[in-house]
């Protein structure tokens, strides 16, 4: 019995945890004189999970004082595993809850090597002032624009750039609309050591639409440990929302706190946006100056389209317009910018902008580099043209007679999906306001569209099924629009189609025998 009751006693005693103590002081530098509602934390973490929040394996707390604020911090031995990581956080809030000072840097302890002495030092965190109820509703309402702008980057001009700077090296990108107005531009920055910085910035017509900054500091420095520095890591994010370049409202979040910005915020995103927008504006000079490389889209003042294909190697560009067999243009001197032509052509630009000519007529337009890549239309030359008007008159008897009342309904059946580089082989107007468009894409695939005669409103748009279900005229005579591609049938005879003065298409007519 006596072993027996021995042995319990051992056990107990091998089992009782012990308690030790971290000291240390807390202190601030800043001149501000505590008051008495304000208490200090210091908190014992579990920092070894990089992948997962710091643990408290022990806390204390006590009414702050004048600093330094000696604590003694205590811990059972037992809670102390010697291969994991440990540091100490230190707090100071106001009566009702709210942090007013927090360190900024890590301080291991136990573990590694590390004492179970340290002297704390304490900043002074931001005013978080809440945000404003209507908030929530105007950012909603924003949230929808930008993501409508994300979803339509794709018929954007792309440029990229990088650079470096006194506080890191950024990378640029941007989404511009021809002439150069901003859609978005994305600004990151590598601060090293310190983290990173994204900010995207929306425009609505050149106007800041808004600032959206997402921001990761390692508060810990280049010393800490990973795991410390994945619990210490600050992260940050601003939402400033601008109508016509004015602040309306707005967000920041650190660590998930959400609260209002403060005016040096919002002035400062204002600044960055000058910068950003000079940056644009350099970016696009230089860009303009360089001659392009490769295959290029070119876009002209008449609405044709063209492939151009730059060879330095042979010192020459390929001329490709839909249709036509390919013009090599050899490269010639020029005093500034680039100039290839040969007996009939002449091509000369600088940049992203080009002069093209036909030298038997002296005829040119001016074109342009477009980020778009299909829609090639065969230029213009010296067809013949028809007016939308002269086909009104009494002797047409094809479907064309109704044409301007029918273009509505052709623009928005275009509009749909219909393959690449559609015609309309006819149109027709039906009971109940509606008008039927069949189309048929560059290779071969016809298409029945249902449109309200205004082009607003419901459409519906099948493809047409078998070879044989063909519309009596249905190949009489096709509309090709301006941006499109005319048949290169032989059996087609093609005139442009005018309307007050300006180009709309192609009208081709079939003069083949069916």
């Amino acid at each position: 019995m006596v072993l027996a009751a021995l042995s319990s006693v051992a056990a107990c005693a091998f089992s009782m945890p012990h308690t030790e103590t971290i000291a240390g002081t807390v202190s601030y530098r800043e001149k501000v004189a505590t008051e008495p509602s304000w208490m200090m934390t210091v908190r014992l973490l579990d920092v070894s999970r990089a992948d997962a929040p710091a643990s408290e394996v022990a806390a204390v707390s006590r009414p702050a004082g004048a600093p330094p604020m000696a604590f003694e911090l205590p811990y059972q031995s037992n809670d102390i595993d010697a291969a994991h990581r440990y540091v100490l956080e230190a707090v100071i809030s106001d009566g009702k809850g709210k942090k007013l000072f927090r360190n900024e840097v890590s301080y291991p302890v136990l573990t590694e090597g590390n004492p179970d002495a340290v002297s704390i030092e304490v900043v002074r965190l931001p005013w978080q002032t809440p945000v404003d109820a209507a908030h929530e509703k105007q950012k909603s309402a924003m949230d929808k624009r930008v993501a409508k702008i994300d979803q339509s980057l794709g018929q954007y001009r792309h440029v990229v750039g990088a650079h470096a700077s006194d506080d890191g090296a950024r990378g640029f990108e941007a989404y511009v609309q021809e002439d150069g107005t901003p859609v978005l531009i994305r600004q990151s920055r590598d601060l090293g050591d310190y983290g990173t910085s994204d900010i995207s910035f929306y425009f609505s017509k050149g106007a800041l639409l808004r600032f959206d900054e997402k921001a990761s500091r390692d508060v810990f420095g280049a010393t800490a440990t990973k795991a410390a520095a994945h619990w210490g890591s600050l992260d940050y994010r601003l939402v400033l929302d601008f109508a016509n370049g004015k602040y309306k409202t707005g967000e920041k979040q650190m660590n998930g706190e959400i609260s209002a910005p403060d005016k040096h915020e919002i002035s400062s995103a204002q600044t960055q946006t000058k910068l950003v927008l000079t940056r644009l504006k350099t970016e696009l000079a230089a860009t303009a100056m360089a001659e392009p490389e490769g295959r290029q889209t070119f876009v002209c003042d008449d609405q044709s389209r063209f492939y151009a294909t730059f060879d330095t190697d042979k010192d020459q560009v390929r001329i490709e317009f839909l249709g036509r067999e390919p013009i090599f243009l050899p490269e010639k001197r020029s005093a500034s910018g680039f100039l290839y032509a040969n007996d009939d052509y002449e091509m000369q630009g600088k940049g992203k902008n080009a002069t093209w000519k036909t030298l038997a007529d002296g005829k040119e337009t001016g074109c342009t580099v477009s980020a778009e890549i299909a829609g090639l239309a065969l230029a213009p030359g010296d067809f013949p043209t028809v007016t939308v008007k002269s086909l009104m008159q009494g002797g047409n008897s094809e479907w064309t007679r109704y044409f301007d009342d029918l273009m509505p309904a052709i623009k928005a059946c275009l509009a749909r999906p219909v393959g690449d580089l559609p015609s309309v082989l006819k149109a027709w107007p039906m009971n109940h306001g509606m008008v039927g468009v069949r189309t048929v894409n560059i290779n071969g695939g016809r298409y029945d569209c249902l449109a309200p005669s205004t082009g607003l409103g419901d459409i519906h748009v099948e493809a047409v099924e078998g070879p044989t279900n063909v519309l009596p005229g249905e190949r009489d005579v096709l509309f090709t629009p301006a941006a499109g591609a005319y048949p290169p049938d032989a059996c087609y005879q093609h005139k442009k189609l005018m309307k007050n003065g300006v180009f709309i298409g192609w009208l081709s007519r079939n003069a083949c025998e069916s």
